[in-house]
């Protein structure tokens, strides 16, 4: 069966130019040291990988699944009976960006929704130049070859599948010569595992309209999420929302000002 799967994917490769879907997902486990001042820290989380012909997406399978979710609701229907009902539904998550990788273009887009804020910000393609090592192992029943690269501050090894032919991987990792199957940096703070891959039994829509995203630098997106997970209750505020509090304001304040001096681990330590 994985055999033909991997025939299929060549024979489709040449079809799926003028395709506007992702024909292939990728699922990743990523886990993850949130606060590097306690080794106990670790977090895991699923995130999925759709891949096309020169294009693919990536985000964490919390986004994903309230995407999903906030697509099927009525927009007349904004009650807080249906928000908690779809924040039921929806898998928590750290990560709440979407990658896409344009391989015809060259370019990288990063888009996130930041409370009220849609922001993107693009980058060119190639984030690392890897290089490949003759060191060979088999994961899930795929044979792969290491490399090794440096971005953003941490350096990294992988392994990646020469027989599944895409140039990609989970986050913003690409540019080798096969799918990432595994990859860590040598703190293993974060390590992203293969845990499956599978064709799809219904192509996945690629096209997404980021014209009401604004376009911003990676350093002001990120400075727009710091400032708002630092304190969200003040960006509600300016943002227009009144919150009625009886008592406990400054503690709320406080104790989510704690949470956030605990995500102090970002996977790029330099921009």
């Amino acid at each position: 069966m994985r055999k033909l799967i991997i025939a299929l994917i060549f024979l489709g490769l040449g079809n799926l130019q003028a395709q506007k879907s992702y024909s292939y997902k990728a699922t990743y486990r990523l886990e993850f040291q949130k606060d590097s001042t306690n080794e106990n820290s670790i977090k895991s989380e699923i995130g999925v990988l759709y891949l096309g012909k020169g294009y693919s997406r990536y985000s964490s399978l919390g986004k994903a699944v309230k995407d999903s979710l906030v697509a099927t609701l009525d927009p007349s229907n904004k009650s807080m009976a249906e928000f908690y009902r779809i924040r039921s539904l929806t898998p928590e998550t750290d990560f709440n960006y979407k990658i896409f990788k344009n391989y015809l273009e060259n370019e990288l887009i990063l888009v996130e929704k930041v409370f009220k804020d849609k922001l993107k910000y693009k980058q060119a393609l190639k984030v690392v130049d890897w290089d490949i090592q003759p060191e060979t192992k088999e994961i899930l029943g795929y044979k792969v070859q290491k490399a090794t690269g440096a971005f953003a501050g941490r350096n990294y090894i992988v392994w990646f599948a020469p027989e599944l032919p895409f140039p990609d991987g989970p986050y913003k990792f690409n540019g080798l010569p096969g799918l990432i199957l595994e990859i860590s940096d040598l703190k293993d703070d974060y390590h992203f595992r293969l845990t499956a891959f599978q064709e799809l039994a219904y192509s996945v829509d690629k096209l997404l309209s980021l014209d009401k995203y604004k376009a911003v630098s990676q350093q002001e997106l990120d400075q727009v999420r710091k400032d708002y997970n630092r304190d969200p209750l003040t960006a509600m505020a300016n943002s227009g929302i009144t919150i009625e509090w009886k008592d406990g304001q400054e503690e709320a304040k406080r104790e989510l000002r704690k949470k956030y001096e605990k995500r102090n681990n970002p996977i790029e330590l330099q921009k």
